[in-house]
C-alpha cells in the first residue's frame, strides 16, 4: 500500500493493483467486502485465482491480455466476471481495468463492483416477464375452451408455465351436493398427494374457508395450520385461490414458504382469468339454452301460424260462403232478418282475430334484412293503406333510419287504425322524429287510453273496444322488440302518443362506421 497511496486513496469501490505478472501488489480496505480478504491478505495473490469468467469465454483472455500488457490506453475496459471469496463462495462482479505507470513500471488498476443485487433484479425481472408472457399465452388458449372440465384441466396444466410450481389442483363447486369436487390436477399433484378429497363445510379445510370467504390465502407452513384437511400431507406451503362461485384452485409445494410476492401476484391474476373463463362458459351455455328455447318457440309459433292460417280460416270461409247463400235466398223471398247480420258480424270478428293472431305469431320471426327508410315516406305509405275516413295526417321532423319496411308498416298501420277507431273519423294523427333524435312517435288527438288500461296496453287481448281483438298494440310491441327498439305510451293530457326509442339514425350508423 505504501507504494501506491495516491492510486487507492478515496476510491469508493474495491480496488487492487496488479503487476504485469498478474500478481496483486496492493488493495484498498474495501476489497474485503467483495473478496472476503483484507487488503494485506490479497497482496501476493494471483489475480487469476481471484477472478474468472464462469462461462469460459473471452473475458478470461481479455483479462490476461490487459494484465500481461498493461500499456497506457485512452479508454478503460469492463468485464463481467466472478470473484472467488475467502469462504469459497462466489460473487458476480463487473471489473474495470485501467493501466498506469509508476517509477518506470506499468501496473493495472482493477476495480471490482459487486453486482449481486443488480443480477438478482435482472433475474427477477426476467422471471416476471416470462411469467406474464406465459400468463398471456395461457389466457389466449384458455379463452378457446367451451367446457368447464376442459377449462379446469387446462387451468392447472398452465400453473407450472405461469408460476413455475408443478403441484396444482382445481375443485369445482357442486351445488346439489354443496361440496367442492376435485376435477383436475397436475401429474406432480397426483404423485405427491394421490387421491384428492372433496371439501364440504362439515369438516375443517383451508380450501372450503377460501371458497366461502372469497379471499385468497397463503399458508406459509401447512403443518402449523390447525385447519388443514390432512395433517399428514406432504404439502408444506400452499396458495389457495377462490374462483368466485365456481370453486378454488390450490397450488402447493413440499417446501416451507415456497412462494414469494411475485408468485402471489401472478397467481391472483391467473385465478381471476380462470374465473372470467368460467363466467364466459356459463353465459355461453345460458345463451345456447336460450337459443334452443327460442328455436322451440319459433317452431311452436310456426305450427300455430299454420293452424290459424289453414285449420281455422278454412271453416270460416265455408261458414261465410253458406251465410252468403242463406242471405241471397232470404233476400229473394223478401226477408232479411237481423240474426243474419249478427252472424255476419261475428264471422267478420273471427276473421279479424285470425288475421291478428297470424300476424302476431309471425312477429316471433327474427329480422334478417333491413333497408334505409325515411319516416315521412313510410308514414305516407301507411296512411294510404288504412281506411282513414276524414282523419288528417301531419308529418313532423323527418328521420332516416334502417328497418324492415314490411314489419314496421304493420305496426304504424295498426296505430293509425286504432286512432281512427277510437278517435273518430276526424281524428288528427301526427308522425315525426323525437327531439333527441333517438327515434320517432305516432300521436293522435283522440280520447287517449284510459288510466286503467295503460299499464297493460301492450299485452295480448287488452282492448277498450268491445269489438276489438286486443292484439293491435301487442303486434306493435313485437315489431319494436324485433328491431331491438322499445315502444312506450307517453303521458299526454289529450290523445295517445306512442314513442319508439333506440332507433339508430343513418347519421349515427355512419358515425360508428368511421
Amino acid at each position: 500500500m505504501d507504494r501506491f497511496p495516491e492510486a487507492l486513496d478515496g476510491l469508493p469501490d474495491p480496488v487492487v493493483v496488479v503487476d504485469t505478472d498478474g500478481v496483486v501488489r496492493a488493495g484498498n480496505d474495501r476489497v474485503e467486502a467483495v473478496l472476503g480478504y483484507d487488503s494485506a491478505e490479497v497482496e501476493g495473490s494471483r489475480l487469476a485465482s481471484l477472478l474468472y469468467d464462469p462461462y469460459g469465454g473471452d473475458s478470461d483472455d481479455d483479462l490476461d491480455r490487459y494484465v500481461t500488457d498493461p500499456e497506457p490506453r485512452s479508454m478503460t475496459a469492463s468485464l463481467d466476471l466472478v470473484a472467488r471469496r475467502a469462504d469459497g463462495s462466489e460473487v458476480p462482479v463487473t471489473v474495470s481495468l485501467g493501466p498506469f505507470e509508476r517509477d518506470g513500471e506499468t501496473y493495472l488498476v482493477v476495480t471490482m463492483v459487486d453486482v449481486r443485487e443488480r443480477r438478482e433484479r435482472q433475474v427477477e425481472l426476467h422471471r416476471r416477464t416470462r411469467a406474464l408472457e406465459a400468463l398471456h399465452e395461457a389466457t389466449q388458449d384458455l379463452l378457446k375452451t367451451t367446457d368447464r372440465v376442459v377449462a379446469a384441466e387446462a387451468a392447472v396444466e398452465y400453473v407450472e408455465d405461469v408460476l413455475g410450481h408443478p403441484i396444482a389442483a382445481l375443485w369445482l363447486y357442486d351445488e346439489e351436493a354443496d361440496a367442492l369436487e376435485p376435477v383436475a390436477w397436475t401429474d406432480a399433484a397426483d404423485e405427491v398427494v394421490g387421491d384428492h378429497p372433496r371439501f364440504t363445510g362439515d369438516e375443517p379445510s383451508i380450501s372450503w374457508e377460501v371458497f366461502e370467504s372469497g379471499d385468497p390465502e397463503y399458508v406459509v407452513d401447512t403443518h402449523a395450520e390447525p385447519d388443514r384437511y390432512n395433517p399428514d400431507s406432504p404439502i408444506r406451503s400452499a396458495l389457495v385461490l377462490p374462483l368466485g362461485r365456481y370453486g378454488v384452485i390450490d397450488i402447493g409445494s413440499t417446501r416451507r414458504d415456497a412462494f414469494d410476492e411475485s408468485d402471489l401476484a401472478v397467481a391472483r391474476l391467473w385465478a381471476a382469468t380462470v374465473t372470467m373463463v368460467f363466467v364466459r362458459i356459463e353465459r355461453e351455455r345460458q345463451l345456447r339454452v336460450r337459443e334452443d328455447e327460442i328455436a322451440r318457440e319459433r317452431d311452436r309459433l310456426e305450427e300455430f301460424a299454420g293452424l290459424v292460417s289453414h285449420d281455422l280460416r278454412n271453416p270460416l270461409n265455408v261458414a261465410r260462403g253458406n251465410l252468403d247463400m242463406v242471405r241471397d235466398r232470404l233476400e229473394e223471398a223478401g226477408e232479411r232478418p237481423g240474426e243474419i247480420e249478427t252472424v255476419a258480424r261475428s264471422l267478420d270478428r273471427m276473421d279479424s282475430l285470425v288475421d291478428d293472431m297470424l300476424t302476431l305469431a309471425r312477429q316471433g320471426e327474427g329480422i334478417d334484412e333491413t333497408e334505409s327508410l325515411t319516416l315521412s315516406t313510410l308514414a305516407e305509405e301507411c296512411w294510404a293503406n288504412v281506411d282513414t275516413a276524414d282523419a288528417s295526417l301531419v308529418v313532423g321532423d323527418d328521420l332516416r333510419f334502417r328497418a324492415d319496411r314490411s314489419r314496421l308498416r304493420q305496426a304504424i298501420e295498426n296505430l293509425i287504425a286504432n286512432a281512427v277507431t277510437h278517435g273518430g273519423d276526424s281524428v288528427a294523427i301526427e308522425i315525426g322524429a323525437l327531439a333527441d333524435g333517438t327515434g320517432f312517435y305516432v300521436a293522435d288527438d283522440g280520447p287517449g287510453i284510459p288510466e286503467e288500461f295503460r299499464e297493460d296496453a301492450f299485452s295480448a287481448g287488452v282492448s277498450t273496444d268491445p269489438e276489438g281483438t286486443g292484439f293491435g298494440l301487442k303486434i306493435v310491441a313485437e315489431v319494436a322488440d324485433a328491431h331491438g327498439w322499445s315502444v312506450s305510451l307517453a303521458d299526454e293530457a289529450d290523445g295517445a302518443r306512442f314513442e319508439f326509442r333506440g332507433v339508430d339514425s343513418a347519421a349515427a350508423v355512419a358515425e360508428r362506421a368511421e
